[in-house]
């Protein structure tokens, strides 16, 4: 196995999850002498040793010995490890739950099961985003980032929010039949008409939503 770059992504890693040799010692299981050996280039660790390690550093073992450089919010896993880091150095409560939304919008995002393009397509614009470079806590800034992030989701990669059809329907539709109903001087035929065109307006919200789901586009925002 090719280890050439593996002292060097290493040391990246581990900085960019935050971690100490220490820890990740601990959470591999791999003592902390062959850590230090292996971030000193000096030994060349076993197949299980480097498997052991990308787990604990959440990496594919490619991105652990390969040489393609880890920015730290090169894809989603980095970028929900980098938020986490913000949300740590903060007491604000305002700072503290755009970080929570962020991070809860990451995951739900990891765990939606994406085909290779949607993710390249995500990864991509958080990369866009630049994060990082956004000043120790400038709410704000995160704020409006987290906004564009979902603007991007709902116009680009067309995902819209969880019953998203239903409930514009049953809003408008009640408020709609509402309105005639309580008219004295409709004709009762007419608020009845009222009320079917209601009723099927939130049916065809309902049909949306079902096929927004098969089609794997509905997300909770």
């Amino acid at each position: 196995m090719e280890t050439k770059n593996l002292a060097k992504n290493l040391k990246e890693l581990r900085a960019i999850r935050g971690m100490s040799q220490e820890y990740l010692a601990d959470e591999s299981r791999v003592s902390l002498r062959t850590i230090q050996r292996i971030e000193n280039n000096e030994s060349e660790p076993t197949g299980e040793t480097i498997k052991r390690i990308s787990i604990a550093l959440d990496v594919k073992i490619s991105e652990l010995i390969g040489t393609n450089s880890v920015a730290e919010t090169n894809d989603l896993k980095a970028t929900i490890i980098f938020l986490k880091k913000q949300l740590s150095k903060t007491n604000e409560k305002s700072e503290i739950k755009t970080f929570e939304k962020f991070i809860e919008l990451l995951h739900k995002l990891k765990d939606k099961g994406l085909n290779p393009e949607q993710m390249e397509g995500i990864e991509s614009y958080i990369q866009y985003l630049e994060l990082e470079k956004i000043p120790s806590f400038s709410n704000e800034i995160f704020k409006q980032k987290l906004a564009t992030f979902k603007k991007y989701l709902k116009n680009k990669l067309r995902f819209v929010p969880n019953n998203y059809y239903t409930t514009w329907a049953v809003s408008f539709g009640l408020s709609f039949a509402v309105g005639f109903s309580v008219q004295s001087n409709i004709d009762y035929s007419i608020k009845i008409g009222v009320i079917s065109v209601a009723l099927l307006i939130i049916g065809i919200g309902i049909i949306m939503d079902m096929r927004m789901k098969r089609q794997e586009r509905s997300f909770s925002f």
